[in-house]
């Protein structure tokens, strides 16, 4: 028989383990319904990474910083381009500019005016030969309108003129018109009826040829500047600051002569009436306002003087494969190093090779790291998932841990994913067009 003593002590070890068994279905419930419940959505994530561009070819700010080394604009050239040569080729060409009616500006009205002596004049047809001219002076606004297929022209006063081929426009001080006066003009558009600029440059080379696209947008005029490509379209490329060493000027200037020379030799694109653009899709071209930047141009004699440097006469060096012209693209500057041609474009360029880049690392570039915020709105956008709760880095580039990235997963609370592939793809939709040179993402709650 067992004890009054043992019997309450056995009832209580059984109390206690029912109340142990009961704690534990309960902690066990919890876990499931934790197991269950989606993951939190965060509200962004942290972007972090370094340079700016696509990274095939030339950096700029690894120029620069070459050229603070004391390299010589050969040396940086071949550097950037592997294997290739820098040679003198003939490059006395008439380029034409495609300034106005494309892209953002297509639009049928302009407003031309010139702050020197003009003349305007009318051509009919596919004619060389003016059938109407005007002349005029410095300030007179010149209002121009598409009609149908011709281009018509409204000077102050009311009095207009209709060109059913082309309107030239050429001002005092250029080679096209001698108007006698010792000042040179310039000539800039304005949208229709205001004051304010319609291209993002002035023009004080060439003349300005307006017509009616023979194909795209059937409301649209075009206007291009059509200009000596050697000594007077390289005179207005703004695509890097004129205060930079005269290695890394000169190096930018042989590139863009033989990225205009390749344009023109792939003929006139109907869709401007050109051979290039004056923005992006070519190269940035803002005409006067490059080369009369600063103080008394100081900064502009700068550039022109690195152009100078790289042409004599009517010849011009260009960077070279095989004695042909380089297809040299260029960028900003790169994460630490430059890509292969085929892992962020499609094709293998022989010279368009992958190099280490750590002058694109110098202090000097205020890329050289970078923070993003990507919205969660975006990325669900980028991915199309109902929402993102992480984004993996999945594949790069040949080259390491900062090499380009080329392949993104990311996952959502339902637990579906979705890839990213392509460095181009990436960097516009994860990186807002910074680079592809991405280091990590990080959720932010």
């Amino acid at each position: 028989m067992l004890s009054s003593t043992s019997v309450r002590v056995r009832r209580g070890v059984t109390a206690l383990g029912t109340v142990l068994v009961a704690l534990m279905l309960v902690l066990a419930a919890s876990s499931a319904r934790a197991a269950t419940d989606p993951p939190a959505v965060p509200v962004s994530f942290t972007v972090k990474g370094a340079g700016y561009g696509h990274g095939v070819g030339m950096s700029q700010y690894g120029a620069q910083a070459m050229g603070l080394e004391g390299r010589d604009a050969v040396t940086i050239l071949r550097t950037y381009y592997t294997g290739t040569k820098v040679a003198w080729v003939p490059a006395s060409k008439d380029l034409r500019v495609g300034i106005f009616g494309s892209g953002s500006d297509a639009r049928g009205a302009v407003d031309v005016v010139a702050t020197g002596a003009w003349r305007v004049s009318f051509l009919d047809g596919t004619s060389t030969k003016a059938r109407t001219t005007w002349t005029g002076a410095a300030g007179e606004v010149l209002h121009v309108t598409r009609s149908g297929t011709t281009v018509k022209v409204t000077r102050k006063g009311g009095a207009s003129a209709v060109a059913t081929g082309r309107v030239r426009v050429e001002w005092a001080g250029t080679r096209y018109y001698k108007s006698g006066s010792s000042a040179p003009a310039t000539v800039s558009l304005r949208k229709a009826r205001t004051t304010t600029s319609a291209t993002h440059g002035t023009y004080r080379h060439g003349r300005l040829v307006i017509s009616v696209p023979s194909a795209g947008s059937p409301l649209r005029l075009t206007v291009v500047n059509q200009l000596r490509l050697n000594s007077e379209y390289l005179y207005g490329i703004a695509e890097m600051p004129s205060s930079w060493t005269s290695s890394a000027l000169r190096a930018q200037a042989i590139v863009a002569r033989g990225y205009a020379l390749r344009a023109f030799a792939a003929g006139i694109d109907p869709q401007c009436d050109c051979h290039l653009y004056d923005d992006t899709r070519s190269q940035n071209f803002t005409g006067w306002r490059k080369e009369s930047e600063g103080t008394g141009a100081y900064y502009g004699k700068r550039w022109v003087a690195a152009v100078d440097g790289t042409r004599s006469g009517t010849s011009g060096r260009v960077v070279t494969s095989k004695g042909a012209i380089a297809q040299t693209a260029y960028f900003s500057s790169s994460g630490g190093q430059t890509e292969n041609s085929e892992d962020i474009w499609s094709t293998a360029v022989p010279y368009l090779r992958s190099i280490d880049d750590p002058w694109s690392l110098s202090t000097i570039n205020p890329r050289r790291s970078w923070s993003q915020t990507l919205t969660q709105a975006q990325a669900r956008a980028a991915f199309g998932l109902p929402d993102v709760v992480s984004i993996k880095i999945t594949s790069r580039t040949a080259g390491g841990s900062d090499a380009a990235v080329t392949r993104v997963r990311a996952t959502s609370s339902t637990g579906a994913t979705a890839v990213l592939t392509g460095a181009e793809t990436i960097r516009a939709r994860l990186a807002a067009g910074t680079s592809p040179w991405i280091h990590r993402f990080t959720a932010n709650f």
